[in-house]
């Protein structure tokens, strides 16, 4: 039979239940519950104390977040009605998994997925056994959302379907999308669609593949991407973007924003024959673009001007007959951009002077080789003894007038200062590609055939739709931080795992600063931590 004792330790109180057995014939008491300084005998609604140890620590903050994302877009819902179980784990929370692996993780690879699955709280929460994530159950996964021998391609129906979940959460359905492409290279020479191209890594002797992403314009969300080989230009990529958003997700209209590598006859044509609207950058290879540079003085007074973070800008539109048909054309000059070409086009030009002037016996070559980069403002005379050299002030001078200014063509007919904010809104998937890069790994690429590339690539995907996500509901709860700074405080929320004597396990939140603790309460993570469970020792 148990009962109440107290027990004083240098003068204070503290209560017990106790029973009474016998060892060796001498009466002792076993302890039951210590109830500290509180009287249960006195106080009914007094609780035991138990003592916990703390068993386990597990990565939470961070993983909860993303589960908290793809429950709100229902993505492992979405995955699973293209390509259901068969056997073992749903293939969603497999490619659920593979996303926060990639996105969380320093070393991301197939073989440290188990192990980085372990040192979460997901298999206690979901509970599944993280021992199923072996490297088979990572190819089989893969090969069912891109299966090319069997011509079956799930992954721009399940991009598009989660980027309307993701833009139904934000607000309303925005129509105005960029379209730019990237490459990543390879460790390796086995990828059968990595070429050597144009590096936008420098890595100029690696094989590369190119990456195209449209996405909104407004909210940042990705909403599709595809591979194209490595030395494909980019101007010829946007027949299928275009093709597939218009036929194959059906979106009707929009306003597609492009930089000036897509600014080809062709590309306008196709978004005339689609009915898009658009805003492309012009190259100053055309003929018309070089005319309207060197033609408009910017002291007149017929220009629209305003200040962009305390820089002017001074914008003039046009309307010219382009590629057969009447089209708006922006010409917009930056006296501070034009400042600052002068001033670096004349220090090149010093340098290749006195380069010319210290140069021994100079020939031809040799004097081209030590102006390399500013040609085309020298002129060369070959003589007996060598050659002579002049700068050719024409040249030099109609760089000058052509300095700072640069075109955009567009058919919507808006205000210059529209048109001039939009395209620069796209600095947006800029910030895209070096989160794909940086924050995701997507480079070097260590997959060696085309369909596992591409599903790599689709992985990275949707952990930068994650990451958006992520960052788009945190500001909603007037958390003022973005991914970098995220990321680093969620990494550090750690959820530890308690055991009693008795075998009981309990969980337990550990926040360490304020924007942490306001994490976890605006988004209301706590709903994620484990069921309570009990062991028996």
């Amino acid at each position: 039979m148990s009962y109440y004792v107290c027990r004083r330790v240098r003068g204070v109180p503290y209560y017990l239940e106790v029973e009474g057995y016998r060892e060796n014939g001498k009466v002792k008491q076993r302890v039951l519950r210590y109830f500290g300084r509180a009287d249960p005998r006195k106080d009914p609604n007094a609780k035991p104390i138990t003592k916990k140890s703390v068993v386990s620590t597990y990565q939470f903050g961070d993983v909860a977040l993303l589960y908290h994302v793809a429950k709100k877009i229902n993505m492992i819902e979405v995955i699973n009605k293209y390509v259901p179980k068969r056997q073992g784990l749903s293939l969603g929370l497999q490619v659920f998994l593979m996303v926060c692996h990639r996105l969380l993780d320093d070393k991301p690879s197939s073989a440290n997925l188990p192990r980085w699955v372990k040192t979460t709280h997901l298999p206690f929460l979901l509970q599944f056994d993280s021992e199923r994530l072996t490297l088979n159950t990572q190819v089989y996964t893969m090969d069912k959302i891109y299966d090319e021998p069997h011509n079956i391609d799930h992954m721009l129906r399940i991009s598009h379907d989660l980027y309307l979940n993701a833009q139904h959460l934000l607000g309303k359905e925005e129509h105005t999308y960029f379209y730019d492409i990237t490459s990543t290279y390879f460790e390796g020479k086995c990828c059968p669609i990595a070429r050597l191209g144009y590096s936008r890594d420098g890595a100029v002797d690696k094989l590369q593949i190119n990456i195209g992403m449209v996405m909104n314009g407004v909210y940042g969300l990705p909403m599709m991407t595809k591979v194209f080989e490595g030395n494909i230009n980019d101007a010829t990529t946007v027949y299928e973007m275009v093709y597939y958003a218009k036929f194959i997700l059906q979106k009707k209209k929009g306003l597609l924003i492009m930089d000036r590598g897509m600014d080809s006859e062709e590309n306008i044509r196709i978004m005339d024959t689609t009915k898009y609207d658009y805003i492309i950058g012009l190259r100053g290879t055309h003929a018309f673009v070089e005319d309207l540079k060197l033609k408009t003085d910017p002291a007149t007074k017929d220009w629209d001007t305003f200040k962009n973070n305390d820089v002017t800008i001074q914008l003039k539109k046009f309307s010219k007959n382009v590629f057969g048909k009447r089209r708006v054309v922006l010409l917009y000059y930056t006296p501070k951009l034009a400042q600052e070409q002068q001033e670096y086009r004349a220090h090149r030009i010093e340098q290749a002077v006195r380069a010319l002037k210290d140069a021994r016996e100079l020939k031809l070559d040799k004097a081209k080789e030590l102006i390399k980069g500013v040609n085309k403002y020298f002129i060369f005379t070959p003589t007996a003894d060598g050659v002579q050299w002049r700068i050719d002030q024409v040249a030099l001078n109609q760089a000058d007038r052509k300095s700072g200014k640069f075109c955009l063509i567009t058919s919507k007919n808006i205000s210059p200062k529209s048109i001039y904010e939009l395209y620069f809104s796209k600095d947006k998937i800029e910030k895209g590609f070096r989160h794909l890069k940086q924050d995701i790994a997507l480079h070097p690429t260590r997959k060696r055939l085309a369909d596992r590339v591409r599903v790599d690539v689709f992985l990275c995907h949707l952990a930068y739709l994650l990451l958006v996500l992520a960052e788009k509901l945190v500001r909603q709860e007037k958390i003022d931080v973005f991914w970098d700074t995220l990321s680093s405080e969620t990494k550090e929320i750690r959820l530890l795992e308690y055991r009693d004597v008795k075998g009981r396990t309990d969980f337990q939140i550990v926040e360490n600063n304020k924007i942490q603790k306001n994490i976890v309460e605006k988004l209301g993570l706590s709903k994620y931590i484990p069921v309570v469970t009990t062991t028996t020792k």
